[in-house]
């Protein structure tokens, strides 16, 4: 079974101390391309890959998710976004990584906006990073984000949302978010279980997006675990836990993992 932590957890500390104490508790890391040690330079992230590249893998990547829309109306913010991904999934590559996570962008339902153009926009983007990460072997994960207010995808329109879209898309489901949105999670991992790589695992209140461990919120985990059983052994586990959260949690979460999902 293959269970690894968020970056999350230490967020905005040096990169490689993260990976160094995570590594002793998961053996695969999912780096967090966000905060002060990632700040892009003329140069992209050498230190940090070669850093790394000492460490060894496994790794996949999560792009910068604060203040990035791939969906946003101003072409600014579209464009900003598209850099950011860009250089994720080609240092994604540089470091040997498998994966890196797509966050399709944002909605305000409340807004006078087009969800038709941000979709659009969604989809664009996507185009992009698949003739960008297909060459060379990166999965894209495309991760259900957002609560409700915000979310540009439906549990349906998420189920259908890699309809006629290259097989290098693979979906990766944030079980907390969908709980935030009220989704049939068993329901969502059965309609697209061929097709997904992976999950984050945290759990909230169903209001909010707390990052909380596994069972400290109010997501009905057992159906959720049946379900994963169900599925390949290749499917990736990641641990999504908020900053500052004790790194005992993981190590618990690891356990229940095994105890519960694992082969």
């Amino acid at each position: 079974m293959r269970i690894a932590a968020s970056e999350f957890i230490l967020f905005c500390n040096p990169p490689e101390d993260n990976v160094s104490r995570l590594r002793q508790i998961v053996p695969e890391v999912e780096l967090m391309l966000d905060g002060d040690a990632w700040d892009y330079t003329e140069e992209g992230w050498p230190l940090q890959a070669e850093a790394l590249k000492k460490l060894g893998g496994p790794y996949t990547v999560h792009p910068a998710a604060w203040d990035v829309n791939p969906a946003a109306p101003l072409r600014a913010l579209r464009e900003a976004a598209s850099f950011l991904n860009k250089a994720a999934i080609r240092f994604c590559h540089t470091i040997g990584g498998s994966q890196v996570v797509y966050h399709p962008g944002y909605y305000d339902r409340d807004s006078c906006f087009s969800k038709k153009r941000a979709l659009d926009f969604c989809y664009g983007q996507l185009e992009e990073l698949v003739a960008l990460a297909e060459p060379l072997g990166i999965t894209i994960a495309f991760e259900n984000i957002a609560c409700p207010a915000s979310a540009l995808f439906t549990q349906e329109e998420y189920i259908h949302a890699l309809d006629g879209i290259p097989s290098c898309v693979q979906f990766l489901l944030d079980v907390g978010h969908a709980h935030c949105n009220h989704w049939d999670i068993p329901g969502v991992i059965d309609g697209i279980g061929e097709r997904l790589c992976g999950f984050h695992l945290h759990d909230n209140d169903g209001i909010g997006d707390l990052h909380l461990p596994i069972g400290e919120g109010t997501i009905d985990w057992e159906p959720v675990f049946g379900a994963m059983r169900e599925l390949p052994e290749d499917v990736l586990y990641v641990m999504e836990y908020a900053a500052k959260t004790p790194l005992n949690e993981l190590e618990k979460g690891k356990r229940l993992l095994l105890e519960k999902v694992g082969r």
